[in-house]
């Protein structure tokens, strides 16, 4: 079923209808869902749907010719000698069309041939322009299609009419894969498996969470064991110091100081790979609200996709003990630890709440930034907020605390989330208190509660 990517299905639908020739470039890491989109979204169309392959190019330039000649409805299809007159003979049988070309896993097939962003930027220049071709570059290589394809020293700089960045699903849309788990299993498989389509098809209704959890990353032949190191060499030659600073970031090491002690590794090395991981949406940096984003002292980094921040804490180190059988052990320390890896997660699900009740225009201003704030207090006490959401005039602020607890001491978090609250006090202010069940906040009739039964209840 095609569930959470009604915004891009709905862009490409809007480049689609201009009826004139259109170039997008789809990418996005591997197993995101950009073929399962690009398949809706051609399904009742005219289109020619092209799957390179990590062959070499004369093996893409046949499969290529035998797509296009299974389209024209012409058996046995001699190959096309070179990619110039593969895009001609497109043009010529079927410019006159209203088509949609899919070059998926485009970076295969560009690797191969060093002069293919020359050969199709021509092509779009002097050939397609005034078609109806409706072109889609797609890849999973980030690195490659940004620099490469998106790049300002790539041929087909400015070319392109249209571009979407695939990301993860959020928590909201995540769950429409395990309807039928309890909400709080909801939270803690967004938490685990993250918002990838495909991991998330993996999981299976007829077991618990924690048999689930254990399948996938706990057993010898289970499929996620080993996804993270398939990312890595995706992306890098040598994986090994991106490992480090990733494995540093999810055991809790989130300042550059704390990743070189972690690492062993130079600042200026550290820097380098953080840029390359932010660029690459692996990781973000992170400042609190108001601080200056220049300066870096305050900053913090965090893993942006939950798979990664599981993997990396809890299966890295012990995956060869987990290839010889003795997963259990660590699946029970895992599941030991939970809570405390959930937590600063349930904060970020607490916030895509909030982007989707803003997107109705259901929050008590429009906001137009959506953090948090750390810092000391007049005493020299260091104080954090978990959410901190700021309005378009910069007058407003919404506050929240988040418990990812089954029970705590609700008057005193109240006691202690109104004196954090009041260090705003150059705003107007509203409270929102995130928990996992109901709370009794009577006493504090300002403050606005909201429940795993609200997050799912949009």
């Amino acid at each position: 079923m095609f569930f959470g990517r009604e915004k891009e299905l709905e862009s490409l639908e809007r480049m689609y209808k201009k009826n004139t020739f259109q170039m997008a470039v789809v990418y996005g890491r591997r197993r995101i869902g950009k073929t399962f989109l690009l398949n809706e979204f051609i399904k009742d169309k005219n289109s020619l749907y092209l799957p390179a392959e990590e062959v070499n190019d004369s093996l893409n330039l046949q499969n290529f010719s035998r797509l296009l000649g299974k389209k024209l409805g012409i058996s046995h299809f001699p190959t096309v000698e070179n990619w110039k007159a593969l895009f001609l003979l497109i043009k010529e049988q079927l410019g006159q069309e209203h088509l949609i070309i899919v070059i998926d896993e485009y970076p295969y097939a560009a690797s191969a041939n060093k002069s293919l962003n020359s050969i199709l930027q021509h092509v779009i220049d002097y050939d397609f322009k005034d078609t109806n071709i409706f072109l889609i570059l797609c890849g999973s290589s980030i690195s490659f299609m940004e620099n490469q394809v998106l790049g300002e020293k790539s041929p087909l700089f400015g070319r392109r009419t249209g571009q979407l960045k695939i990301r993860p699903l959020d928590y909201y849309d995540s769950a429409q894969f395990y309807p039928d788990a309890s909400d709080e299993d909801k939270i803690k498989y967004y938490a685990c498996i993250g918002g990838t389509p495909y991991y998330l098809s993996l999981i299976d209704q007829r077991l618990s969470f924690e048999e689930n959890l254990r399948d996938l990353y706990f057993e010898i032949n289970g499929y996620l064991n080993n996804e993270g190191i398939l990312l890595m060499k995706q992306e890098f030659r040598e994986p090994a110091n991106y490992n480090a600073v990733l494995q540093a970031i999810a055991s809790g090491s989130n300042k550059l100081n704390e990743i070189a002690q972690f690492t062993k590794l130079e600042n200026s090395l550290i820097s380098k790979y953080l840029i390359t991981l932010q660029e690459m949406n692996y990781i973000e940096r992170v400042v609190p609200f108001g601080s200056n984003p220049l300066k870096g002292k305050t900053s913090q980094y965090k893993i942006s996709e939950n798979f990664i921040a599981f993997w990396y804490r809890y299966i890295l180190s012990v995956r060869t003990e987990i290839e010889r059988g003795n997963g259990d052990i660590y699946f029970k320390l895992a599941i030991e630890n939970l809570s405390d890896f959930i937590g600063p997660i349930f904060e970020d699900v607490s916030r895509q709440y909030l982007r989707r009740v803003n997107g109705q225009g259901k929050l008590p201003f429009v906001a137009k930034s959506f953090g948090k704030w750390w810092g000391k207090d007049r005493a020299g006490k260091v104080q954090e907020v978990d959410v901190v959401v700021e309005s378009v005039t910069g007058k407003e602020l919404l506050v929240g605390e988040c418990k990812w607890r089954n029970s705590f001491k609700v008057k005193q978090t109240l006691e202690v989330f109104n004196e954090r609250a009041a260090f705003f006090n150059k705003y107007r202010v509203y409270q929102y208190l995130f928990t996992k069940k109901p709370v009794s906040i009577e006493t504090n009739p300002k403050i606005i509660n909201i429940s795993l039964s609200d997050l799912f209840g949009l």
